[in-house]
């Protein structure tokens, strides 16, 4: 384990004893898919706690862990996120950089911010709600661009839909190599150097095991090549390969 998965472990360790000392929920920062995957094969849940991650809606990638008494049921609405929405000229294309680059020129630091969702209006921002006032009241423009932030419910989010591609392939089985190598439309064996060379994550854990089998709705990551999700396996050919259809996001 390294320093900084050792680290991250520590932090969650101390949310549980704040939730005894204190007798109330706790919640960490928020944290991306590879912290989350850390938390979730590494530390070992106490007895006599309820624990959820959520980010502010069902299917957010940066989430927040928050530890409750036993007496507490897990809630997402206890959960300290708020959400900003921005709206920008509809001439003016801003991208999940231009959002992200502005907080972060304020001062924020990226464990207080959770999604950013852009649409053709604007985005919605999932931040900690301690500093969701001050960016409301200092975030006035963006890349050049003059746009109005406030504060909305929860409940009004309108989720934009994930911009994806379906693509169907074949492949020779569903071991690693032989899935990414299908998906990217490149040979099998630049496709093991990819993952020899440490470039790839499976649901956001690394991995160099060229032979892991891949399971359906698995995420793989690729560096330089961008994500995808296998989302299905069909029959076999006539030849024994595999028929698999991918969701990639573009």
């Amino acid at each position: 384990m390294d320093t900084g998965s050792k680290l991250l472990i520590a932090k969650t360790g101390d949310l549980f004893s704040l939730c005894d000392k204190r007798c109330e929920a706790n919640f960490s920062s928020f944290l991306d898919g590879g912290e989350i995957a850390v938390i979730e094969d590494e530390f070992h849940i106490p007895y006599g706690y309820n624990t959820m991650f959520f980010g502010g809606y069902k299917d957010a990638e940066r989430k927040i862990f928050g530890v409750f008494p036993d007496w507490q049921e897990a809630a997402e609405e206890d959960f300290p996120i708020s959400v900003i929405r921005f709206d920008a000229p509809k001439f003016r294309s801003l991208s999940h950089r231009d959002y992200l680059g502005t907080m972060m020129s304020l001062g924020i630091d990226r464990s207080k911010t959770g999604d950013i969702l852009p649409d053709s209006e604007g985005a919605y921002v999932f931040v900690s709600s301690d500093i969701a006032d001050y960016i409301v009241r200092n975030m006035k423009k963006i890349a050049n661009t003059g746009v109005k932030g406030h504060i909305v419910n929860i409940g009004e989010v309108v989720l934009p839909k994930a911009e994806t591609v379906e693509k169907m392939c074949v492949c020779a089985s569903l071991r690693l190599d032989a899935v990414i190598a299908a998906a990217l439309n490149i040979s099998r064996t630049n496709a093991e150097k990819l993952i020899k060379e440490g470039y790839v994550k499976v649901s956001h854990r690394g991995t160099t095991d060229r032979s892991g089998q891949v399971e359906v709705g698995s995420l793989i990551s690729v560096r330089n090549y961008g994500r995808f999700i296998l989302k299905d396996t069909g029959n076999n050919t006539r030849k024994g390969r595999l028929h698999i259809t991918i969701e990639k996001f573009v």
